[in-house]
């Protein structure tokens, strides 16, 4: 399956075609002789911003028409690449460098340093010298004079959240996305359409000998995780619906189920990067002091125990 990052990308024909439209409709043939492209090559490439959902086609007689679609990241790209039709972008929404920008959205200053640092300085040079990304010391972030490109860039990212959501099923619903990752709530008993959709949260609580049962299930979308770790199952319930004592509460029975073979530093490691750190420095607080901390979605000590007989849990 090709990655969404992949997906995400534009090639240079691409781009120009889309500057082309962007200025009206035009017939296939007007593509190929104003922009000196072979019939195969705009048909291959009108396929590919169909499935991003950026244009629509239509036949009228002999000819066939693409225009921009009226769905909200078509336009503000169209609105992007009129209002700075002074920009190459076909050097800039390709490759690499669609992920370096998809990844200053991740935080206000984004520190890039997951790319490699010749890949990162080539890229972010040509950013920088057409005052799209800003610098300071290591961080950096677009300039909020491209405010369209921003919100470009997040409607885009959502188009795909709602395609990968889709294909697991018609009836699922985003619960938390950042950048590429997805957690999804689906009807139980459905098959996943690929490797990168895996059960999680409570979902797989029976794995663990704590027999939660539910009408539906949680998954994880993603490109890089290959398992889920009872520390991902842990954060992922408390992502469901954060601060929320129900779901802390399932999140700690868990916890407890597996205390004696937790990894910590992973589980805080993964907290951090989630925003999820002091809830589960909290949790952890918890079951060893038995008191529950101010402000801190959680249960009392007594309700929890009570939680636990109900799953045959023993808390000493």
């Amino acid at each position: 399956m090709q990655t969404v990052r992949a997906e995400y990308a534009f090639g240079r024909s691409e781009i120009r075609i889309l500057r082309k439209l962007a200025e009206g409709r035009r017939s296939l043939s007007e593509i190929e002789k104003s922009l000196s492209l072979k019939p195969a090559l705009v048909s291959h490439n009108l396929k590919k911003l169909l499935k991003k959902g950026l244009i629509l086609t239509i036949r009228e007689g002999n000819r066939k028409y693409a225009y921009f679609n009226d769905a909200k990241h078509a336009l503000l790209l169209r609105d992007l690449l009129m209002s700075f039709d002074y920009i190459d972008w076909q050097n800039i929404l390709t490759g690499k460098t669609v992920e370096i920008l998809f990844q200053t959205l991740t935080t206000p200053e984004a520190n890039l340093t997951k790319f490699p640092r010749a890949t990162l300085w080539r890229h972010v040079k040509n950013l920088k010298t057409r005052g799209i990304i800003t610098q300071t010391n290591k961080t950096y972030k677009i300039n909020p004079r491209f405010s369209v490109l921003i919100d470009f860039l997040k409607e885009y990212q959502r188009f795909f959240a709602i395609k990968l959501s889709k294909a697991l099923s018609e009836d699922a619903v985003i619960l938390w996305q950042e950048d590429t990752e997805l957690l999804i709530r689906a009807p139980k008993n459905i098959r996943a359409p690929s490797k990168e959709y895996l059960k999680t949260a409570t979902s797989v609580f029976q794995t663990f000998e704590l027999p939660l049962f539910s009408e539906y299930d949680i998954y994880l979308y993603s490109a890089s995780k290959e398992t889920i770790k009872p520390e991902d199952a842990i954060l992922h319930t408390l992502l469901m619906e954060p601060n929320n004592v129900r779901y802390t509460t399932y999140a700690l029975l868990l916890l407890k189920k597996v205390e004696q073979k937790i990894d910590k530093t992973y589980l805080l490691q993964e907290a951090e990067k989630l925003g999820l750190k002091n809830q589960a420095t909290s949790m952890i607080q918890f079951l060893k002091y038995h008191a529950q901390l101010r402000d801190r979605a959680l249960p009392t000590w007594n309700e929890f125990v009570t939680k636990a007989k109900d799953y045959n849990l023993v808390i000493e």
